[in-house]
This record gives structure tokens, sequence and C-alpha cells, in this order.
């Protein structure tokens, strides 16, 4: 999953700009959603809100469907096009891309493609506004899935790695789990086992049931 889970942070330096917050777990965004789609109109806010929480829900969905994910990510270009200044929802443009890209695993040329534009739209979003926390996040947690071979994970560590510093989180805070799991994929990619190793213990040990069994299950592949 790519975002499934985005908690309140607080102590954020007031120089970094933080992630839309778009819910805790599933069973908030699914409401929250639902809410969203039954208004007959929607602010702009109210809409990156939407477009934002189709893409957290589109990556936990069982039922993942190429026109599905197609959708969101024509929404989320049309979004872009009318705010283009708008980082955050240019990097999820950017991750619903790069999500695409799995689809294709049968042509090697489309894939590479939408990877490569995705990773783009990424970049530039970083680019534009380094200090944006949202769109670090949607890149990272990107990169963090992306093959080795693409040469990305160092960016992932340096995402999330910055958004551990800057966002201050509680030792306990579900939030921290979400962001240490996928940084220690982005550690084991980065030719870094031992720090990704160091993460995965501790959330076997001290995370969310969750956040445990996904920790166990990577421990288990580096055995």
């Amino acid at each position: 999953s790519q975002i499934n889970t985005l908690s309140q942070i607080n102590n954020v330096d007031e120089q970094y700009t933080l992630p839309t917050y778009i819910g805790s777990n599933i069973n908030q965004q699914q409401k929250s959603l639902a809410h969203l789609t039954s208004l007959p109109e929607l602010s702009d806010s109210q809409t990156r809100k939407k477009l934002l929480l189709a893409l957290a829900l589109f990556s936990n969905d069982e039922n993942q469907s190429l026109s599905k994910l197609e959708s969101i990510t024509k929404q989320l270009s049309e979004f872009s096009n009318v705010q283009p200044n708008d980082v955050e929802m240019m990097a999820a443009y950017g991750n619903a891309l790069s999500y695409q890209a799995i689809f294709y695993q049968d042509n090697l040329g489309k894939m590479n493609l939408l990877s490569r534009k995705g990773m783009r739209l990424m970049d530039r979003a970083i680019k534009q506004a380094p200090n944006n926390l949202g769109a670090r996040l949607l890149r990272g947690i990107s990169y963090a899935n992306m093959p080795s071979f693409l040469n990305r994970a160092n960016f992932a560590v340096t995402d999330l790695s910055i958004i551990k510093q800057q966002t201050k989180l509680e030792p306990t805070d579900d939030f921290l789990n979400f962001v240490n799991y996928y940084l220690a994929m982005a550690f084991a990619k980065n030719n870094q086992p031992e720090q990704a190793k160091v993460l995965w213990q501790s959330l076997k040990s001290n995370a969310s049931t969750i956040w445990q069994t996904k920790a166990i299950a990577r421990l288990k592949e580096t055995e």
C-alpha cells in the first residue's frame, strides 16, 4: 500500500507544510470520502481532499483495477492543470502514474513511460517546494515501493527521514509506524539492510498489529 494512514502531526517546524490530513485509518477515510461524494458541490479544498482519499483507499483495495486507477489519475491530472502550483497534488498525480506502471509489467515500454512521467512530476514537486511534507510523503512512499534498479531508494530515505525529523512524532504514534515501515523498505533497497532490520525489529516489538504483521513478513524475507 502506498498511503494507508495519515495522522495529525504536531510541533512541526513553521517553515514546513504538513501533509493534508485525511484520517488515521481506513474506516475514517471511507466515511470522509462517502460524505464528500454525497455533497452536490465541492470547494477546491474538498475536491483535493476527495482525490487524496480516493488514492489512499485505492492502495488498500483488495479488488484493484486499472480502470479505477486511471479514473483517479485523470481527475488528479485535471486538478493539477487547474491548480499547477499545488505541489502536494502534483506529487499525488505523479504517485498515481507510477502506481499505474504496476499494471503494465507485461508491457515494458508502457511501464517505463508511466513510471518515468510519475517520477518527473514527484521530483518537480519537491524541487518547487522542498519543505512540503505532503509532497515528500507521496514521493517517499512511491520510491520506497519501486524496484531497486530504478535507483530511487536514496530519495525515499531522504524524504521519509525529513518527515520523521520535522514532525517530532511520539514513539507510539501510528503515523510513525507507517513512516518507519516504508523508511525500512527504502533502506533495504538502498543497500542499507542493517538500518532496515533495526526499524522492522522495532515495529515487530512496539507497533500496532497491522505494522507488526508487515514487519514480521519483511524480516522473514531477509532470513
